[in-house]
């Protein structure tokens, strides 16, 4: 049987209110240099950590939770970015798969208990090139998440608990990324984006500074941290949800060129 995240309440409204929010992620997929498109398929892994305030059902709780926690507890992941671009324009979709499963037993009753939690986040953006070195864009986020919790029945007075939740939002983004090369092989990068704007989220903002190298023709290698936060809240009483998080931690990615 699998720990809980430091207790089994902890664990419930970080994985129901998503504790693995990661979308919309970003590579460095450098655009083609001649007057035609150049593509970019770039496979990623973030190591995150979170701190922020969770509410699911009403109940509101603090979140901390390190790499450690979230992998422990990772059933199936996938991250992968496309990006096509030429010297113009550049377009790019992020996908994001998650689906965390966790056991354990609640505190005081010691009664057995399941969580449940399957993420999809989908960003995409399109930039023009204002200089060789900076582009500017718009984008859009969209985050779903579904949540369950099976809590196994006590005595009479404990029955068993056996909800679920599922939540969709999008965000309208602005998104800029400034580049720069180091030498033949290396650049230097730092992507970010704001939206949110109350339309979804009442304000998400995130910030990817990177550092890249080019193997090949084909392969490049990229390595950066991330900061990405989102304050998302909707509903009231027993139908309150929250989503106060800064996601935060190291980031390797590697992009096939062609």
């Amino acid at each position: 049987m699998r720990n809980a995240l430091g207790g089994i309440a902890v664990l419930i409204a970080a994985l129901l209110a998503g504790s693995v929010q990661i979308a919309a992620a970003q590579s460095s997929a450098a655009p083609a240099d001649g007057p035609g498109w150049g593509f970019a398929v770039a496979p990623y892994l973030l190591f995150p950590h979170m701190n922020g305030q969770a509410a699911v059902r009403g109940q509101t709780v603090d979140v901390d939770v390190g790499p450690g926690d979230i992998f422990d507890n990772l059933d199936f992941g996938a991250m992968l970015y496309l990006e096509m671009a030429n010297r113009d324009w550049a377009l790019s979709l992020d996908g994001l798969y998650m689906n965390l499963g966790a056991e354990g037993t609640t505190p005081v009753t010691m009664r057995n208990a399941e969580v449940d939690m399957k993420q999809l986040g989908i960003t995409a953006s399109g930039m023009w090139r204002a200089a060789t070195w900076a582009e500017i864009g718009v984008g859009g986020r969209l985050n779903s998440m579904e949540g369950g919790l099976v809590v196994a029945p006590g005595d009479a007075a404990l029955p068993g608990i056996d909800v679920s939740d599922t939540r969709t939002w999008f965000d309208p983004l602005i998104v800029v990324r400034f580049t720069a090369p180091l030498e033949s092989r290396w650049n230097l990068g730092i992507r970010g984006d704001v939206g949110g704007f109350g339309i979804g989220s009442d304000i998400t903002w995130q910030v990817f500074p990177y550092v890249g190298y080019r193997f090949s023709d084909l392969f490049e290698l990229s390595a950066g941290y991330r900061a990405l936060a989102i304050d998302y809240e909707t509903g009231s009483g027993i139908d309150y949800f929250q989503y106060d998080m800064i996601t935060f931690g190291p980031q390797l990615g590697l992009a096939f060129h062609f």
